[in-house]
């Protein structure tokens, strides 16, 4: 997708006391491009108006959150700037690559699962103000899968072969009507903790970045991207070290929480997702049912 027009021009007059040196593309997602500028600020320019509602939601939570590695802290919001047409929101830059387990040792994995670990069980511990946990959206999880199966039994299902679709019926037939499934109490979650918002530097993991989606939830999805992106084996270890009572619930959890991810993408994903994302989504999902 093309980038988006920014008049660096005016945003440098709404902020005098910025001389904008640099300005890189650091990536997009599905509500907004976000520019590193001078190696030191994020501006993130929502794509549509109505983004501002859960950037708002963000901004609110991180201002409160006290979290144990780095995250997003904002310093500057314009809604109505002439600089781009849905306006802006500027944070302190988090540095890190993206986590990868290929470019870490034995001893590297281990102490990024307990940050990782160490980090969740804080971010599920964290009690909102009142204020702000007015604002976290709160899905009903067993509401959303009878849709979300409906949506796949329509769309989805005539593009699988016989025995796909036999487990896929089977998988949303299990969390839908397994009463532990939703025998959790909702808590504060990231609900987007994939391997590219999970920050290392030098080996180690310092920052979590992208808290678009937080949310009250089921504390247990926080494992699921790690599961998708990272691997079983490694967000398993990380649910062991962060203290997970039943890690064999767990592990059929996260494999519905994959293949009902894949068909989000799929069905939803028409008009705001990413090149490439919805083939990847459907690589993803016969692999979840093979």
């Amino acid at each position: 997708m093309p980038s988006p027009r920014i008049d660096w021009h005016t945003i440098a007059a709404d902020h005098p006391e910025l001389q904008i040196r640099t300005t890189t593309l650091l990536g997009e997602g599905w509500s907004s491009h976000a520019f590193l500028v001078n190696e030191s600020l994020v501006f993130r320019f929502p794509k549509r108006r109505d983004v501002w509602l859960e950037l708002e939601r963000e901004i609110a939570f991180l201002a409160a959150a006290a979290l144990p590695l780095e995250v997003p802290r904002y310093l500057a919001v314009d809604r109505t700037s002439a600089a781009a047409t849905h306006g802006y929101a500027v944070y302190s830059f988090v540095p890190g690559e993206a986590l990868s387990l290929a470019e870490l040792s034995v001893d590297e994995r281990s102490a990024a699962a307990d940050a990782i670990a160490a980090f969740l069980k804080s971010l599920h511990r964290d009690q909102a103000s009142a204020s702000t946990a007015a604002r976290l959206e709160r899905v009903d999880e067993r509401a959303h899968a009878i849709d979300l199966r409906e949506l796949a039994d329509r769309i989805v299902s005539p593009l699988l072969t016989t025995s796909e679709v036999k487990r896929l019926r089977e998988r949303f037939r299990w969390y839908v009507e397994t009463p532990a499934s939703f025998s959790f109490s909702p808590m504060v979650i990231h609900a987007d903790l994939s391997g590219e918002h999970v920050l290392t530097n030098g080996g180690r993991v310092t920052g979590v970045i992208d808290f678009s989606d937080v949310s009250l939830g089921d504390p247990d999805y926080d494992f699921s991207s790690l599961f998708i992106d990272v691997g079983e084996d490694f967000a398993l270890d990380v649910a062991r070290r962060y203290g997970h009572a039943d890690l064999e619930r767990l592990a059929e959890k996260l494999r519905y929480f994959a293949i009902a991810d894949q068909i989000d993408t799929i069905v939803n994903g028409d008009a705001w997702a990413l090149p490439g994302q919805r083939e990847t989504a459907w690589t993803r999902l016969h692999q979840c049912l093979s």
